[in-house]
């Protein structure tokens, strides 16, 4: 049995369950478990409000209102006229109910990741629902919360199966109410329909591949001087790049006529200028191009222009409205920027455009975790920094007592370790060590850039740390191993493990196994420490059985146990004992139900979107999610055991369990305390606190739990809060 925060518990907590196939009592993890709680974001469900945007991803206008799919939030947030303010809040939510919940669904009313929308002129409405494979229709202008759409149109169902892989992961579409145009960025295709659909998955009427198209992202187009895609990993050059169409494409595999690298998204403006966003920039033409050699009138470079996977530009009531995706807000211009006018009248959703509203939230993207064993750390790649919690996190929202920058030392950190008190972060080219982790915001004890001995590397994915020896792995292929720190840059590893042509990610030590996780193609190599010491550089095991990871990004060992972050699969799988792995009767999954390619990101408090990382600390593993996400989310161990009930004086239980009507819950406090009780069934359903007790007295206290006679027959996880100390348990209701 697992217990939660030994050094601190006043009380014993001791609950009974039911295990109706085994019998047996078994501590752990148990497939499709609920988080507990989430960081690096408000809380499950929980937007903070309608101007907390999360990656504001695509715009759309009929001229006059403003549609913005905020991506993260699972919602289109709709301005009937156009903001004129920074603070004008928006009319209505579609994808969501109310502007505070977020949760993703498969209902016509939901949405799981929308990737773009678009509006006519007329009222139709379509949105990219990418997470769900789908398009959805509106065959007129929304005028409530979460109106349901009329038409879906699920690609993988209407995918005609000559291409080699299915219409997947829609994310660019556009209408003019008469006709309709999405893109399958999985299965690299453009589909065409000549009239507005009327019925769900109505097939297009022609397509358009092309063997330069890598991941097609968004469309623009007027619907006759101009059409083009923007491709995130176009093959032309091998940078991202857009396809240019000098009228709107009519027949099947029409080809594109000119090619320009960097991806944009963009829109002709009421003078007949073409204006678009890019990855870094915003450019805007005096007339369409027509060429690859008509480079743009204007070229604006912001310094708080941070856009990324979000390019997209609107034009509405005289004003011209920019996404800033990493930004987290709009940019509104009266006329389009150049490299000296950069400044916006405003930014939607903000009051200072400089500002970035997710640092309000805790908001840490890519993050990769280490411990003492008191304190959470926690470094981001992509905002150079180290993320510093005193204690762990104990409700959902909290943020880090430290932020400090890596920037001065070039330092965006992939990964991290921590060993006895020796802190070491990892990325890019650039390795920091800091002999005393208690003095991250002082500078580094020793840096390398580039080379260590003769460890050459320019992409660090890995490293790890522990009693004998410190591991470096760069991206292609190569894991370099040093008994300890190394002295100096002139150091050579002792053992040089190379893997060949391949993609690896992150490192871990547990002091007994160390793993490289083999990120494509996917694999997982664990060695024994003691192998090592002995020179024997075969992996103990390998993991690599096809179907069963898909770009796994870290596993880690703990206890005998292994945790693989199942990046692709949406899923963690875990091993309790590590020696009856890769068996798939064996393993526990955390994020899904199975073990899939079919699973779906999303946002769920039993749902995982991309993990990317992993921490196992007292008894409780931390999954970061990455890229598309970066939520942190906490599962603490679950404990079964047989059906009679276990007593402590110092204890508690619920009792009957199994119930059939009512249960008691019963326990004993040795302080004054606060006692809150929440309940969730397996399926995620929350059902809020059935007991919320402000100032409990002393002593040994029996307290019904309200309504659960009305709660279907099922398994339940009871959340226990007794002031600080979290306990998560199941029970069971059974009618006899």
């Amino acid at each position: 049995m697992y217990f939660k925060n030994m050094a601190k518990s006043f009380f014993t907590a001791i609950l009974c369950v039911m295990h109706w196939t085994l019998g047996l009592t078994q501590s752990g993890f148990t497939t499709d478990q609920n988080a507990d709680l989430m960081i690096s974001g408000i809380d499950f469900n929980h937007t903070g409000g309608a101007f907390s945007f999360n990656h504001p991803n695509g715009l759309a206008s009929n001229g006059s209102n403003l549609l913005m799919c905020d991506r993260f939030n699972n919602r289109i947030l709709i301005w009937l006229k156009a903001p004129t303010s920074w603070d004008a809040p928006p009319d209505l939510v579609l994808g969501q109910q109310n502007f505070t919940d977020n949760n993703p669904g498969i209902t016509k009313s939901s949405l799981n990741w929308p990737g773009n929308v678009s509006v006519s002129p007329s009222g139709k409405l379509a949105i990219a629902d990418s997470n769900n494979d789908r398009l959805l229709l509106w065959n007129n202008f929304p005028i409530q919360n979460g109106q349901p759409a009329d038409i879906s149109i699920h690609l993988p169902s209407i995918w005609p199966g000559n291409t080699p892989q299915k219409w997947e992961w829609p994310w660019g579409i556009w209408t003019d109410g008469i006709r309709l145009a999405a893109v399958a960025t999985q299965g690299a295709t453009i589909l065409f329909w000549n009239t507005f659909p009327i019925t769900d998955n109505q097939k297009p009427d022609y397509t358009i591949t092309n063997p330069d198209f890598g991941t097609p992202r968004n469309i623009s187009t007027d619907g006759a001087q101009y059409f083009f895609v923007g491709d995130h990993n176009a093959r032309v050059h091998g940078n991202p790049g857009t396809f240019f169409w000098n009228s709107y494409p009519i027949s099947s595999n029409q080809k594109y006529d000119f090619y320009r690298d960097e991806w944009i998204k963009g829109t002709k403006l009421s003078d007949g200028k073409l204006i678009a966003s890019g990855l870094s920039r915003i450019y805007t033409w005096n007339s369409i191009p027509t060429s690859a050699s008509q480079n743009p009138d204007l070229i604006a470079s912001p310094t708080f222009y941070d856009n990324g996977d979000g390019v997209d530009v609107v034009e509405a009531n005289g004003n011209i409205y920019i996404c800033n995706y990493n930004g987290n807000n709009i940019l509104v211009y009266d006329s389009p920027p150049d490299q000296i006018h950069t400044n916006p009248l405003f930014a939607v959703g903000v009051h200072d455009y400089h500002n970035n509203t997710l640092d309000s939230i805790g908001y840490i993207q890519n993050p990769a975790m280490s411990s003492d064993g008191t304190r959470l750390i926690i470094t981001s790649d992509y905002y150079k920094r180290i993320y510093i919690f005193n204690k762990f996190p104990k409700i959902s929202g909290e943020k880090a007592d430290q932020i400090i920058s890596t920037a001065k030392y070039n330092l965006a950190a992939w990964d991290n370790a921590l060993h006895n008190n020796t802190f070491v972060a990892a990325g890019r080219n650039t390795v920091c060590i800091w002999n005393d982790a208690n003095k991250l915001d002082l500078n580094p004890s020793t840096m390398y850039n580039g080379k260590i001995g003769s460890a050459s590397f320019n992409d660090l994915k890995g490293v790890a740390l522990d009693d004998k020896f410190f591991y470096l792995a760069d991206k292609a292929g190569m894991v370099y191993i040093w008994k300890g720190i190394p002295d100096n840059n002139s150091t050579n590893p002792v053992y040089t493990l190379n893997f060949g042509n391949v993609q690896l990610n992150r490192l871990s030590s547990d002091g007994t196994y160390f793993c490289v996780t083999q990120q494509s193609p996917a694999t997982i190599f664990i060695y024994k420490k003691s192998d090592l010491e002995n020179g024997n550089l075969s992996p103990w095991k390998t993991i690599n059985q096809q179907g069963l990871l898909n770009l796994p990004s870290e596993a880690i060992t703990y206890h005998g146990t292994l945790a693989i972050a199942n990046q692709s699969f949406n899923d963690v799988l875990i091993w309790d004992d590590i020696n009856q792995a890769p068996i798939t009767s064996k393993m526990i999954i955390l994020g899904q139900t199975s073990n899939s390619s079919n699973n779906k990101p999303s946002i769920g408090t039993n749902r995982l979107f991309m993990p990317g990382s992993l921490l196992y600390q007292n008894n409780q593993l931390w999954i970061g999610e990455h890229k598309f996400s970066s939520r942190i989310l906490k599962f603490s161990a679950v404990t079964t055991g047989n059906h009679e009930p276990v007593l402590s004086s110092a204890g508690f239980y619920l009792y009957p369990n199994p119930f059939s009507e009512n249960a008691n819950i019963v326990f004993t406090l040795t302080e004054n305390s606060k006692v809150t009780v929440s309940l969730t069934n397996v399926h995620g359903q929350h059902f809020g606190s059935v007991l919320d007790i402000e100032n409990l007295a002393v002593g040994t206290h029996s307290l019904p739990i309200p309504s659960l006679a009305a709660f279907p027959d099922g398994v339940y996880v009871a959340d226990v809060w007794i002031n600080d100390n979290h306990f998560v348990r199941k029970f069971i209701k059974h009618k006899p």
